[in-house]
């Protein structure tokens, strides 16, 4: 199933800001897992802080790729002018 748009075409940035989200989360599994393995497990607490670092360098992700594809469609506009 693809992310759509409203206007029946495949967001391909809301696509890959899961794909990313996903990779993400399964990371701080990890991280969390090593941290406890290592004998230096994270208070929930300090879970919590981490998370809310994620999620705000994660926020404004989809206007970011948004913003470089549009630039990258102006760049590739430029270079076919007549």
């Amino acid at each position: 199933m693809h992310a759509t748009n409203g206007k029946g075409q495949v967001d391909h940035v809301a696509i890959a800001q899961g794909a990313a989200a996903e990779r993400l989360a399964a990371t701080i599994v990890v991280a969390f897992d090593a941290c406890e393995d290592a004998g230096i497990g994270l208070s929930e607490l300090q879970k919590i802080a981490v998370l809310h670092a994620l999620l705000l360098q994660f926020d404004g992700f989809a206007d970011h790729v948004r913003s470089l594809e549009a630039v990258d469609r102006l760049l590739w506009n430029l270079g076919h002018l007549p």
